[in-house]
């Protein structure tokens, strides 16, 4: 539409005025690249539609518009947010979706008015935590459907006048207790994303609440089957899970500084000396063996380019890590597939009843699906390994957090499955399948590398996730619920990458993945507990007889 008269008038546009006699420019499906020069002399304009053109950016002199309340940005080109946007003060109302937006600017806090706010179907991996400033006090209706969101941050419990939030269409792994304190909100919808578990307070503290979407939401059973009776069905759920938790003491509430003034949110009780029962299966030195024997290089030098002593026993400082979190561990290394089962199972006979939790940490070769190959190149399914630690199969451990962080080297395997015990039938099939048994309290995290990604070394390798995961572990146990510390490890994850066989310059992300229906916060540290975790008593210590019986 190139012409040397570039107006409104050019395109035949005329300002007119709304029912409330406010003075409106409709210019959608004009194909504008740029906006015509006269609009900004319009200082009265307070509604302008710019919807499905193919605008990249906005002219400062859109400042201009100072009265404008709506604003229409929708099917358009943008990658970021304009920052002349966020000069327009008195905006109430903000059309962003369709377009391909992975943030915001800070100075989006300058929209002190703005009451509604749609960034549907952009490109935004994690929730624009700008919006939760307290700046944005008016904020009432969010739409964030179809994006790649992961996780909700804790600060989502400042956005006080929320009303409606739609975050349909991601790949929410869980929510957070925070979102519990939306007291506002009328209308949440969580349709099409991979939770397993809600927040066992939703119900109780959102009472505005009146219209719950979670369809298409891989549930568990009893959560479901709640949810199909509507809000008052899962209120009534969820008292049941209450007061069971009370009457046996399973929870307290803990202040999590820096949150919106300290809220207390409810924690599983950690108090056994030792918390229980660690297990790391390494199969990773049977794949060290491998690599001496064909010959490859032995360099050392870790993901992040620093080099690590040769002798340095990688599954030793796992060890170190979860022994300074209290746990009793034992290191298996280079078991077969049924081995690794068998193993399983012992652990799950075992009495649990004087521990609070058990991990169970596998390194070894895997295959897409939610595979783990053994040694013997030999097929075992995840969930028949996450499964052996069920209510029914492991009752000491019912009602206790149950945590398995899983590395997998993408390879090769043979055509025969080892033997399955159950298999689960769930209608429901998500992008990666369910690992986790259909009961409350498991968390399974676990990074695939796949095939195509190379690096110097199987160290290297090695510390990719797991080191990542540990390393943090040991810093911020102490500081960070656990689901918030592995979301800040998967963030970390993302950002590094390892070559690609296919070209040198290629590079490949890995993208670690969270599946958990944990009830309650978690935070796997010893020594006393932190101002506001309540009067819970005492650490309670395994029997001598009992922890000796115990220790590998």
């Amino acid at each position: 539409m190139a012409g040397t008269d570039w107006s409104l008038q050019a395109l035949g546009i005329s300002p007119y005025r709304g029912n409330a006699y406010d003075l409106r420019v409709d210019l959608n499906y004009r194909n504008l690249q740029q906006l015509p020069t006269d609009l900004f002399s319009l200082g009265e304009l307070q509604w302008l539609n710019l919807n499905v053109n193919k605008l990249k950016d906005l002219p400062a002199e859109m400042a201009m518009l100072g009265r404008l309340k709506w604003l229409y940005l929708e099917n358009n080109s943008f990658q970021k947010c304009p920052e002349v946007v966020c000069k327009l003060t008195e905006l109430v109302r903000l059309y962003f979706s369709c377009n391909s937006l992975t943030e915001l600017p800070r100075a989006i806090v300058n929209l002190t008015h703005l009451r509604w706010i749609d960034l549907s179907d952009n490109r935004f991996a994690e929730f624009p935590t700008v919006l939760c400033s307290g700046s944005l006090a008016c904020l009432e209706k969010l739409f964030l459907d179809n994006n790649q969101i992961t996780s909700l941050p804790n600060q989502i419990a400042s956005m006080k006048s929320l009303k409606l939030l739609w975050i349909n269409d991601n790949r929410l792994e869980w929510l957070p207790h925070a979102l519990c304190e939306l007291t506002c909100l009328e209308d949440l919808q969580l349709k099409n994303n991979p939770l397993r578990c809600l927040p066992v307070f939703l119900a109780s503290k959102l009472s505005n609440l009146k219209i719950f979407e979670w369809q298409e939401c891989p549930l568990i059973q009893q959560l479901t089957e709640a949810c199909q009776k509507g809000i008052q069905g899962l209120g009534e759920h969820q008292d049941q899970i209450i007061k069971k938790a009370e009457k046996r003491r399973m929870v307290h509430f803990r202040t999590e500084a820096g949150l919106d003034g300290g809220r207390e949110r409810p924690c599983y009780l950690m108090r056994t000396r030792p918390r229980g029962v660690a297990v790391i299966i390494d199969n990773f030195c049977t794949l060290e063996a491998e690599e001496s024997l064909n010959g490859r290089a032995s360099s050392q030098s870790s993901s992040d380019g620093r080099e690590d002593a040769k002798e340095q026993d990688n599954t030793d400082r796992l060890r170190s890590v979860l022994i300074k979190l209290g746990f009793n561990v034992r290191i298996m290394r280079g078991l077969m597939s049924l081995d690794i089962i068998s193993a399983l199972r012992f652990l799950s006979l075992e009495d649990h009843s004087y521990f609070d939790c058990v991990i169970v940490c596998i390194l070894s070769r895997g295959a897409r699906g939610g595979k783990i190959i053994g040694p013997d190149g030999i097929a075992v399914e995840v969930q028949q390994l996450t499964d052996i630690f069920s209510r029914t199969n492991c009752p000491t451990l019912a009602d206790k957090p149950k945590l398995f962080f899983l590395q997998i080297l993408e390879g090769n395997v043979k055509a025969k499955l080892s033997p399955r015990v159950h298999v689960s039938k769930d209608t429901t099939i998500p992008t990666t399948p369910t690992l986790i048994p259909n009961d409350y309290d498991f968390l399974l995290t676990f990074a695939l590398i796949p095939k195509e990604a190379t690096s110097d070394s199987l160290p290297s390798v090695y510390h990719f996730y797991v080191g990542v995961l540990f390393d943090m572990l040991e810093t911020f146990a102490r500081k960070l619920n656990l689901l918030d510390l592995m979301t800040t490890v998967h963030g970390e994850v993302k950002k590094r990458r390892l070559r690609s066989k296919n070209s040198p310059e290629e590079r490949v992300q890995i993208s670690p993945e969270i599946q958990t229906t944990l009830r309650y916060n978690l935070y796997l540290s010893m020594g006393s507990p932190s101002t506001g975790q309540g009067t819970s008593g005492g650490s309670k210590s395994v029997p001598s007889s009992r922890a000796s019986t115990m220790l590998s």
